[in-house]
């Protein structure tokens, strides 16, 4: 009788690990604590909203800490079943002080493109992988270029067929400090804001 009684509650405990794996092994994130946000990587983290869905990745930004330049990785995709266009205007990082600081122009860019080279070299080098999401076509951010290589835009149009990736690029007064930073990005029926946490080293 005992030994039945063992039995079972084995079978019990087995089937109940077995469910609590299978409901935990669903899931390819870590909750952060903001809706919609969770952490897929070390330096990751995958943002899904009503408009868009977007993947930020951060490793080179760990490393940049005092530097001029902030760099960040980004693959963006419309949500299902929406048309979104991204404006260079609306995107923009909130600084650990609460500071907004705009996308950097092209002509920023450009003008400092020599100089950072060796950065441009590192920050390819440390980029995270973002293949999230399994869209039909691939097509560039375009919002910077180098000097002479390509047209730059001031927006683009997201579709949930597509997915566009590159880089930002933010002038930091001061330089990139430690802290918790912010990417936002104001879109036409809503507000995105994906919080990343940059520790000194």
């Amino acid at each position: 009788m005992a030994l039945t009684h063992l039995g079972e509650t084995m079978k019990k405990l087995a089937l109940t690990v077995l469910l609590t794996v299978g409901f935990y092994g669903c899931s390819t994130g870590v909750p952060t604590g903001v809706p919609g946000l969770e952490k897929v990587g070390a330096t990751v983290l995958r943002y899904r909203g009503p408009e868009v869905e977007l993947a930020l990745g951060y490793r080179f930004a760990t490393l940049s800490l005092g530097e001029e330049w902030l760099l960040l990785d980004v693959a963006i995709t419309a949500a299902p079943g929406k048309v979104v266009e991204v404006k260079r205007e609306g995107v923009f990082v909130l600084t650990p002080q609460g500071e907004r600081l705009p996308l950097a122009s092209q002509e920023q860019f450009a003008s400092s493109y020599a100089s950072l080279g060796p950065t441009l070299r590192r920050a390819a080098l440390a980029a995270d992988p973002l293949g999230y999401f399994n869209r039909d076509i691939q097509c560039s951010l375009g919002f910077f270029a180098a000097p002479g290589e390509a047209l730059v835009y001031p927006s683009v149009h997201l579709d949930d067929r597509r997915v566009c990736e590159g880089r930002l690029y933010f002038l930091v007064p001061g330089g990139v400090q430690p802290g918790r930073w912010t990417l936002g990005i104001d879109l036409e029926e809503t507000h995105v804001r994906v919080p990343f946490q940059l520790e000194a080293r």
